[in-house]
């Protein structure tokens, strides 16, 4: 918990232009995305040392003050940005790997209740726009990039872009028949 708490503020300092304790307070008292991971991290520590209940207080805490849901079994890799959080849901068993990027309404879960062992992985450097989910056992590849309100229930090669697709049939307006 403090190797990832320590590489997380070190992270922090490469985007912060204030000295060293200012950006870290700033950033644990305003900077939602910042305290759910934080919580995330104690809620993690509480559920891999198999105390029953304060895993699962601290995860309702967090989703409570930050708009967060993180299930305190998601294991998730340094470095972690989440960019207003809002809305944020990320399943029991998602891994998600290094300095990946997440923006609001994001979901990374199961794709149906009977299913709940079938949850996404991330790979490193991994960015996933707002109101995308990804659903499903898939694997998001090493720098890759999920779109705004894209749906991913297959996995994605290292290095892809993976954009939601509209499509719209644009009709001339005229006179209404029988009008």
């Amino acid at each position: 918990m403090f190797d990832n708490l320590r590489e997380d503020t070190r992270r922090l300092r490469e985007v912060k232009t204030k000295p060293f304790p200012w950006y870290v307070l700033e950033s644990l008292l305003f900077e939602t995305g910042y305290q759910a991971v934080v919580l995330h991290r104690i809620a993690h520590w509480f559920k891999r040392r198999g105390v029953p209940v304060l895993g699962p207080l601290v995860a309702r805490w967090n989703q409570f003050s930050t708009g967060v849901d993180i299930a305190p079994a998601a294991r998730i890799g340094p470095g972690l940005r989440i960019s207003h959080g809002t809305g944020l849901v990320i399943g029991n068993g998602v891994e998600i790997g290094r300095d990946c990027l997440l923006m609001h309404n994001v979901t990374l879960g199961a794709p149906t209740l009977a299913r709940l062992g079938d949850m996404p992985k991330l790979g490193d450097r991994v960015t996933v726009g707002a109101g995308a989910s990804v659903i499903g056992p898939v694997e998001i590849g090493d720098d890759s990039f999920v779109g705004a309100h894209a749906l991913v229930t297959e996995s994605v090669p290292a290095g892809s872009k993976v954009v939601a697709r509209v499509e719209l049939e644009i009709r001339p307006r005229g006179p209404r028949p029988g009008a």
